[in-house]
Formats: C-alpha cells, sequence, structure tokens
C-alpha cells in the first residue's frame, strides 16, 4: 500500500532557531519518497532543496549518529561523555579543538585560504539545506522524543549549522596520527592524558578497510556497453557507514546510489551515462618531518641554520567528572611544516621531534562530486578528479561507451624516491621509507620540502597529469592492491614508491579478482555465456570462491589424514569436513571455518615464489614440508574443540550478525587474505556460537549495466540503513544479503514513484 504524507509546515518546535535567522534562511522544498528497504530518493528544484531532503532523510535514518558526530568535530565529547576509557574522548577532543583554533575552516570558507578551493555557490546551498534538514527534523521530532534511545533526550542533542557540516567534512579528511598529535609534549612535560595502551600516541593506517571495483569494457561485456561493480569494505559500525540516497534535479541532475553518513553527496554511485565506484589506495597521502631542535630550547628548531620558534596554541578542555566539569589545558606546537607529533617510535627528545604534514584537501570535495555527477564519459570524470584532486582513494569507472577507466588521482605528497632517499637524515627515516613507504624527511633545510608543481591544484601535490590512472576498453579493476597489476595487459609502472609497490606479489584477493575476470570473459567459471552482464557480475560476487583454499585444500587433506593415521589422530574429522568442503564461502558450505583459523594461523606457505612474469598464479603450491603448516592446522582444531564448534559446522551456523531481539542473522563471505573475494571480516569468536559479530567487509553493493534504455542498476546495503535498533530498517538488507539479494535502484522518476512506499512533501527553512 502507498502512503502519501504531505508536511506543509516546519511542525511544532522543541528546538528552535532564531527568528532573524530563520529569516534569512531560503525556502526549501523537497519531495521525500522512500522505496523498499527504506531507500531514500530526494526530488527538489535546486541544490539548496536537495540537501533539505537528503538531511531529513539523513535524520530520520541515523540521527544519532549525525549528532555525536557533530558532537566529535566540536570537542565536546569530554564535556558530556567524560574521559572515555583511556581518556579517548580527551585525546580526541583535543586533536579537534586544535583544529577549530586555527580559524583555517573560516579561512577556507572565505577563499582566504590557498589551494582550498572555496565552496561553489551550489555546494554551500547543498551543505545549508542539509543542515536545515536535519533542524526540520529535530524540531518535529523533539529531542525528548527522538526513537533511537542512544541520543533521546541527551544534553549534546542541539540545533546545527552550516559550519558543523563543513567541520565534519574537514575533520574526516586527513586524521592522520591524531594521537600522536593530541598527546604530543616537549620533554620533561608531563603527559596530561593517557599517552599509550589501546589508543596508542600514533597509529599508522592498517589497511583494514578496503574494496573491490570492477570496470568492465565493451570487450568484456554481453552488450558492448559498460557493467561496473562497486563493492566496498567498509566498517558496519561507526562513522564510516554508508547510507543509500539518490538525488534528483528535473532535467539537471539524477545521481543514484550510497555515501557516508553525514553528508549529502554520493561517493560510490551512477548517472545516466557513467557509474563509478572507490578503493583504499596504497598511496600515502601524509608525510613526516625530521627536527633537530634548538640545544637550548626543545620547543625550536633548527631550519636552514637558524632557530625558529615553534608556534604554541593552548587549549581547556572542560570534563565531565563524577564532581562536575573540570578544567584540562593542553599546548600544541606547530611548524611551518605541521603540528608535533608522537609516536612510540619517534618520541620528542631534547634533540630531536617530528611534525607530520598531510596532503592538503581543504573544502574541495563537495565540487569535486558536484562536478563528477555531471560527467557523461569517464574522460570528464577523470578531467572533474584532476581539476579538483580531492580524492582519498582509487577511483574505478565506465561509462555506457563501455570505455573503463582507473586512477589514483588525488593529493599525493610530491616526494620523489631521490627525495625520500637524500632527505632521510636518520636511520629511522630510512626504515620508515624503506619498510612503511612514508617518508620522513629532514626539516632542517628548505631542500627538503615536498615539492610543488603550477599545473597541481594546490602546493605539495603531484600534478594530476604524474598521478597512475588508466583508460581501457576491455576492464580496469582493483582490490586494493597498488595500481601495478590494474590490467595485466598493461602494466602501470615507472611511478614514485610513494604511490605503491611495483613488480612484487599481490594479494590473494587481487589474484582472485583478475581470475575471475579472465574466467567470465571466457565463459569457463559456470555461469554461463561468456563476458560480463548485470547478472553475472552479481553471480561473480556472490559466488562466494576462496582463492586459498582452491589452491591448497587438496594436499592439505593429504597431510591431515598422514598426520590423523600417525601422531595426531584428533585432526580425523577435520581431515573429512575439508575433503567434504565444496571450497565455498557460502551459508550451507561446511569446513570453512577449519580453513579460516588454519589461514589465520600462518598455515598459507607456499612452495613457488612469486614470479613477477607471472603474477596471477605466483606463488603457489602449498609447501607441505614447511612445520607451520601443519601446526596452524592442528592448532586451530585443538581451537574448535575448545570452543564445541563442530568440524563439519555450516558456515551459516557460525558466521553471524546480531540484530534487535536476539536474532542472529548469518553471513556468508569471509576474509580478504584468504582469497575471498566477497570480504566478510568477523570477530567474537564465542563457544558453541562462532564469530558473532561482523567488523566490516563488503557494505554498500553496487552492480550497473549500461544499455540501449539506459543503465539497470541493483544494491544492497549490507548492515542496512539505520542504526536505530528498533527501526524496521536496521536488519532488513541484512538478511537480504544474507539470501543474496539486490534491490532496484530506481534510477529514472518514474520508476521511483511507481516503487513507492512513502512520500513525504518537505517545505519549510
Amino acid at each position: 500500500m502507498r502512503l502519501r504524507i504531505k508536511a506543509l509546515g516546519i511542525g511544532l518546535a522543541s528546538l528552535t532557531l532564531s527568528t532573524a535567522a530563520a529569516a534569512a534562511d531560503p525556502t526549501y522544498r523537497a519531495e521525500l519518497t522512500r522505496t523498499a528497504y527504506g531507500a531514500p530518493h530526494v526530488i527538489a528544484d535546486s541544490y539548496g532543496g536537495l540537501g533539505y531532503g537528503a538531511g531529513y532523510a539523513a535524520a530520520q535514518d541515523n540521527f544519532c549518529d549525525f549528532a555525536e558526530r557533530t558532537l566529535t568535530v566540536s570537542g565536546e565529547r569530554s564535556r558530556y561523555l567524560g574521559a572515555g576509557e583511556h581518556d579517548a574522548n580527551i585525546v580526541s577532543d583535543l586533536y579537534h579543538q586544535r583544529l577549530i583554533q586555527t580559524g583555517r575552516l573560516e579561512a577556507r570558507l572565505a577563499g582566504d585560504a590557498p589551494g582550498a578551493f572555496k565552496p561553489s555557490a551550489d555546494a554551500r546551498a547543498l551543505a545549508r539545506g542539509f543542515i536545515a534538514g536535519v533542524n526540520r527534523y529535530v524540531r518535529d521530532t523533539g529531542a525528548a522524543n527522538l526513537p533511537d534511545a542512544r541520543c533521546r533526550g541527551a544534553a549534546w542533542v542541539r540545533t546545527y549549522t552550516e559550519t558543523d557540516y563543513w567541520r565534519s567534512t574537514i575533520a574526516g579528511q586527513q586524521p592522520t596520527l591524531m594521537a600522536g598529535v593530541a598527546t604530543a609534549a616537549p620533554p620533561g612535560v608531563a603527559d596530561v592524558v593517557a599517552p599509550r595502551g589501546p589508543i596508542e600516541r600514533s597509529r599508522v593506517p592498517e589497511g583494514q578497510d578496503g574494496s573491490n571495483a570492477y570496470a568492465l569494457g565493451r570487450e568484456v561485456t554481453k552488450s558492448g556497453h559498460g557493467v561496473l561493480l562497486g563493492n566496498p569494505h567498509y566498517p558496519w559500525d561507526g562513522i564510516n557507514r554508508f547510507t543509500r540516497m539518490h538525488l534528483i534535479i528535473p532535467g539537471k541532475l539524477n545521481v543514484v546510489g550510497a555515501g557516508l553518513q553525514n553528508s549529502p553527496t554520493l561517493g560510490i554511485g551512477h548517472n545516466q551515462w557513467m557509474a563509478w565506484t572507490h578503493t583504499v589506495s596504497t598511496a600515502r597521502r601524509f608525510g613526516l618531518f625530521e627536527l633537530t631542535l634548538d640545544p637550548k630550547d626543545p620547543t625550536a628548531y633548527v631550519f636552514e641554520g637558524r632557530s625558529v620558534p615553534m608556534t604554541k596554541t593552548t587549549i581547556t578542555l572542560q570534563v565531565k567528572t563524577a564532581g562536575g566539569l573540570a578544567p584540562l589545558t593542553r599546548t600544541f606546537y606547530d611548524t611551518r611544516f605541521g603540528p608535533l607529533v608522537e609516536t612510540p617510535t619517534s618520541p620528542w627528545t631534547a634533540e630531536r621531534a617530528f611534525a607530520v604534514r598531510d596532503a592538503p584537501v581543504g573544502l574541495r570535495a563537495v565540487d569535486q562530486y558536484l562536478t563528477m555527477y555531471q560527467a557523461r564519459n569517464v574522460r570528464q570524470l577523470a578531467a572533474a578528479l584532476s581539476r579538483f584532486q580531492a580524492a582519498g582513494f582509487n577511483t574505478t569507472a565506465v561509462d555506457a561507451g563501455g570505455e573503463a577507466f582507473y586512477g589514483d588521482i588525488g593529493p599525493l605528497p610530491y616526494v620523489t624516491d631521490a627525495k625520500a632517499e637524500a632527505c632521510s637524515a636518520s636511520d629511522l627515516a630510512r626504515k620508515s621509507w624503506k619498510d612503511l613507504r612514508i617518508p620522513v624527511l629532514d626539516g632542517s633545510r628548505a631542500a627538503c620540502d615536498w615539492d610543488s608543481d603550477p599545473k597541481a591544484a594546490t602546493a605539495g601535490i603531484y600534478p594530476a597529469s604524474a598521478l597512475p590512472q588508466i583508460f581501457r576498453n576491455d576492464y580496469a579493476s582493483n582490490s586494493n592492491d597498488s595500481y601495478w597489476l590494474t590490467n595485466p595487459k598493461q602494466p602501470l609502472a615507472g611511478f614514485g614508491r610513494i604511490f605503491g609497490e611495483e613488480a612484487t606479489a599481490r594479494s590473494l584477493r587481487t589474484r582472485l579478482s583478475l581470475k575471475q575476470i579472465e574466467d567470465r570473459v571466457a565463459g569457463s567459471d559456470g555461469l554461463g555465456a561468456a563476458r560480463f552482464d548485470l547478472a553475472s557480475v552479481q553471480a561473480v560476487l556472490f559466488r562466494n570462491r576462496n582463492l586459498g583454499a582452491e589452491m591448497t585444500r587438496d594436499p592439505l587433506v593429504a597431510l591431515c589424514r598422514s598426520a590423523a593415521a600417525g601422531p595426531q589422530p584428533d585432526l580425523a574429522e577435520a581431515c573429512d569436513a575439508l575433503a567434504a568442503w565444496d571450497l565455498r564461502v557460502n551459508l550451507d558450505s561446511r569446513g570453512a571455518h577449519i580453513f579460516r583459523l588454519f589461514a589465520e594461523k600462518g598455515g598459507l606457505a607456499f612452495k613457488v615464489p612469486f614470479d613477477p612474469a607471472d603474477p596471477v598464479n605466483t606463488p603457489n603450491t602449498l609447501d607441505v614440508n614447511d612445520p607451520k603448516v601443519l601446526a596452524a592446522l592442528v592448532d586451530s582444531v585443538k581451537q574448535l574443540r575448545a570452543l564445541k564448534i563442530p568440524m563439519n559446522a555450516t558456515l551459516g551456523q557460525v558466521q553471524t550478525e546480531p540484530r534487535a531481539g536476539g536474532e542472529r542473522i548469518p553471513i556468508h563471505g569471509g576474509p580478504g587474505p584468504e582469497g575471498i573475494f566477497n570480504v566478510i571480516t568477523p570477530v567474537n569468536l564465542v563457544p558453541e556460537l562462532g564469530w558473532t559479530k561482523i567488523r566490516h567487509g563488503s557494505s554498500w553493493i553496487m552492480a550497473v549495466e549500461f544499455t540501449d534504455r539506459g543503465p539497470i542498476s541493483q544494491g544492497v546495503l549490507t548492515y542496512s540503513q539505520s542504526t536505530n535498533p528498533d527501526s524496521p530498517h536496521a536488519g532488513d538488507q541484512t538478511r537480504l544479503y544474507s539470501q543474496k539479494g539486490w534491490d532496484d535502484l530506481n534510477f529514472t522518476e518514474a520508476a521511483v514513484r511507481k516503487a513507492a512506499v512513502s512520500t513525504m512533501v518537505l517545505k519549510g527553512r
């Protein structure tokens, strides 16, 4: 039954804006339609109206997440929530309050910051409308009546401003080494917060998030048009959750897909002519500078032979305690390169210290996406990326004409290999560059600063023309290894180490990704006629192959049975389960959990080494003579027996995601390091039940095929649209994913209206 609700006024307000502010704001109008699974579609005649509808929808679905994120970037967590475990809230507040004190956001909005790209009128209108829509929802609902108990009646729920939106945008760009910046202090100065423990002073990005991307061009598709698969692997909880969205300005804009919460922009999606997705890049988007300190003053550093005092910024937080609010004061130190940072391996001593510099993005990202939404082919998409250089990820795309594209076109520090080597002034710097590809440059010499190019979007970064990118008529792909093997027929090579490794072994997931394309193009995968279309690219993903198992299961079973016949009789049941396993990670696959533990314990040791001339097929051959192979299997079986988990259990029995009322939704897929394309990384391995929570993995999954009649597209948001546990849309798409189902994205306005479950017309300020 279709429900139509018309809301003509602004509703009752429990939180109010000032009369003057309301009068100054423009009037917004948006039509918010929900289709199956609560998917929101916003139709408006302006960017402000789009933002208004998107903001209202975002608040309906995930207001508590929005409010908490705003609390975070406002630097007020400890004021309302206390210090947090291991002073986590204090560390966060110090970091964000420092950003606020710099005044850089205000300068960027005013257009006074070089390379910041002052937001366009459309971008500002979208942001203002979004915040107005959020505020409208809070006024209509009332803080005391919010449906999610996490923030219902909370003192930190308030009216929001456009500044809150932009602050959230820039705060999320590069929180590199956040704890290290927040806790850095000169020698002899006592720490004011817990410097180590679960929250370390510093953490190099671990790459736990990831993605798969297929841009399939006309030479490998059935229709000769483009086909795209977007499969980001992101956290299932927290600020980096995706949310579905569809934005339409009739005759001007139509883009559908998903973006991160707390924003009206779509990060992954498609328009009439082009579809794109992102994957996590191997490029380093930050670097360190090693400072030689003035022997007389550890808060001054030597630059070109002269002592330069650090800039000091003092911040006082009000921290909630049992006795009321208590002040906590902290002084930050900045240099020409960036703020001081401390890590466990790079302390601030009397002789040296370290500053961190991020590749700047500023406020360019929103306009970059608005420009991308208008691209009619991948060449125009690449031009938009090149103009703004605001992407924090790889971009893979395909257009209706069947041209595929890959590019890591973003703000990448202009640090050549030669400079990194010549300007590494210590063993620590040389090790960082060798092991982590993180440049630690000599901060005492101007010649060791990042280079610049007038063709780049801003100072200190490579120009777009120097970045890894490729156009192909067959395909482009990425599964989080470097750009090198985007397409094995045309390896990308000759780039600096700051971008990624070349001619090195690829992950099992990357190798499976490439094999799946080869098998589909050849029609040898059992999925019907050769080449790709919408149905076959979906089937490839949900076929749930495990390359590590395909390569090693048979010799592993032979080793297992040999050991079971001798000194390890307890292995017999596991041997039988592995032998009968279908080598998939489907819900009914039996034995997959044994192999998972085996791989996690280091059992995947190969005899044949990597060969750069055969990168898709090497390394290979399980080294059964390596003692750690059998040891990993024995340890896995012991662990499962101790947990009382049967060897022949199905994956659906031992890998689940919780929802309200004690529901345990069975989840297919598995960890990428095993060679699984459909990544699911579970946690909480408990007795009898197995893994009871998904930490991260397949999140927003989107498949698009361009046809003579226009694009057809389907998707599924694995963890569902709403974070409110009581919402009907908190688990419905999770169940859909469990069943390997897909939902139509209803790209056209007519399709949206036909599929509507509810429609709300929003008018207000």
